[in-house]
């Protein structure tokens, strides 16, 4: 099974392809799709297009797509529930999220992640989000060609590189039992274009996930202002020359200028940065040993050190094709930074029963339900109809078998009684067999009466010579010489010579009156025309029967 993760973002489409093999995976394909930063193009119509393209080359049947939702439209908080049965946590999810959620209940959708059993609870990462971003996922799926098997998020797609997620969740102690200690954490962040994704690690299970209003973007909209440029050409140069600089001493007025203005634009990742790595800290225990970074933002020069710096714990881009088991996929840097959620997604469409993915297609959205509510919607009318005229058949068919029964004795009947009085053959006798034999015999007297009446009619060599004389020009029109004239059946051939090429023409004109069917062709010419002569030799049908 072909398992393909859409990450749709802002700047670009990242797709991955993994295929599932007997005891792990394999990444076949990574592959970016960037977008128009041009405004006053459409966006989804350009996603449709490019996806539905791509999605042509794959077997419907044997891959299944996984979409996502953005975290900035998801809530997600860490719970712990007194009880790991899946259907009471799904159940406890609405409850425990009540005054969590900043939109309605009723407008929203749940899921839960288990992250890690405790004693006889669990410790789960609860999830929610908007009814209405559910579906807009789910049309545009829908729009590209194909059903999504699961609509999970961004972040999930990511935590599947750092997660075993092939196992069943970790156990762990009660938290009664824990030693109340500071626990190492981790930081893991996906640098986007619009926004960027903070993921907690502590003791390797995933404790939070949270979103940031600040991307790539900000960094080259600082630019753009600066050096009085344009989106696209601010993007440009961030891409092409974007750094910051740990030591100034070294670098030219120009360089610190620069670099000063892509840290101004830093200062406000890094202050909401703080903020959630210190709410994180005093909630959870938690102390920070050190980062990871990923995404496209995160390819800024010297980004790790100064956010080392910055926070004095170790900052480094997360290289996401060594922990894969296989990787037959051509990749660059650039990819493998970018391509993680996307790669993290299609991972999600493997999960196993024991960890599943998490899906926001459910209730209303859930495909099987969806899908047949749609295709009654669609085609209801048409069963409805369908169903009168089967019911119209049916009776219809009974019908005609009692009138064919019916119709089928009384022809025995005349058939038996014509055999008797045409035929001579008696009633007791009459079957087809011996009627068809009896016909077979008037039908073969029948074609020996046609062909006595044409050979009586057939008209004599002699008769179609004096036609062809009677069409051949007579002098002055033509002076000419036939020296050769054969009649073989309906074909006739005539040859001879004239005097000059208009003659000639002359003769085959009349030769084509004297065919059958108007035609004439050329024939082998059998005889050696005098010096000055045209020759001329056709070969054309006749018609040998009187009255054509």
């Amino acid at each position: 099974m072909i398992s393909v993760g859409i990450d749709i973002g802002s700047y670009s489409i990242k797709v991955a392809e993994v295929e599932s093999t007997s005891k792990s995976y394999v990444v076949r394909r990574v592959m970016e799709f960037p977008l128009s930063l041009d405004l006053t193009k459409d966006k989804k119509i350009e996603i449709i297009d490019t996806l539905r393209t791509l999605f042509g080359q794959y077997d419907l049947e044997q891959t299944q797509f996984v979409f996502s939702l953005a975290m900035k439209h998801v809530s997600a908080r860490l719970l712990q529930l007194p009880f790991r049965e899946r259907f009471k946590v799904q159940r406890a999810i609405i409850s425990q999220l009540e005054d969590e959620l900043p939109f309605s209940q009723e407008d929203a959708i749940f899921d839960a992640k288990i992250v890690r059993f405790a004693g006889k609870g669990a410790e789960i990462l609860a999830m929610a989000a908007p009814i209405e971003r559910v579906r807009d996922v789910v049309d545009l799926a829908r729009d590209c060609g194909v059903e999504p098997l699961l609509i999970s998020t961004e972040a999930n797609g990511v935590n599947n590189l750092f997660e075993r997620w092939a196992d069943a969740p970790p156990e762990g102690l009660a938290p009664e039992q824990e030693i109340p200690s500071a626990r190492q954490a981790e930081l893991v962040l996906n640098i986007g274009h619009l926004s960027s994704e903070v993921l907690v690690y502590a003791d390797g299970i995933l404790h939070a996930m949270r979103n940031i209003d600040w991307g790539a973007k900000n960094m080259a909209d600082a630019i753009g202002v600066k050096y009085n440029l344009n989106h696209l050409q601010a993007m440009r140069e961030l891409q092409g020359k974007g750094f910051v600089m740990i030591d100034k001493t070294g670098g030219t007025k120009d360089q610190v200028v620069f670099s000063q203005t892509i840290e101004a634009a830093l200062a406000q990742f890094t202050g909401e940065l703080r903020l959630v790595m210190l709410e994180l800290q005093s909630e959870m225990n938690l102390q920070w040993s050190k980062g990871m970074l990923l995404g496209g933002g995160s390819q800024l020069k010297n980004f790790g050190a100064y956010l080392t710096q910055t926070f004095e714990i170790p900052f480094n881009r997360f290289k996401q094709f060594e922990v894969h088991p296989a990787v037959t996929a051509e990749a660059s840097p650039n990819l493998e930074l970018v391509s993680v959620a996307a790669v993290g997604l299609a991972l999600e469409g493997l999960r196993r029963p024991r960890n599943p993915a998490t899906n926001f297609r459910k209730g209303i959205f859930a495909q099987q339900s969806q899908f047949l509510e749609v295709m009654w919607e669609k085609w209801g009318y048409a069963a409805q109809l369908a169903g009168i005229a089967f019911v119209v058949m049916i009776t219809y068919g009974i019908i005609r078998e009692g009138l064919a029964t019916s119709l089928l004795d009384e022809s025995d009947k005349v058939m038996r009684a014509q055999a008797e009085s045409i035929a001579g053959i008696k009633s007791k006798q009459a079957n087809p067999s011996r009627i068809n034999k009896f016909i077979s015999n008037q039908e073969k007297l029948e074609r020996s009466r046609k062909s006595a009446e044409k050979v009586v009619r057939l008209n004599s060599a002699m008769d179609i010579l004096n036609r062809i004389n009677a069409s051949l020009p007579a002098s002055p029109a033509a002076n000419l010489e036939i020296k050769r004239v054969s009649i073989s059946n309906d074909t006739a051939e005539v040859q001879g010579y004239t005097d000059d090429e208009n003659q000639h023409t002359v003769v085959k004109r009349a030769l084509q009156k004297a065919a059958s069917d108007g035609k004439i062709d050329q024939a082998q010419m059998m005889i050696r025309p005098p010096a000055g002569k045209v020759g001329f030799a056709y070969r054309f049908r006749v018609d040998r029967y009187t009255g054509g």
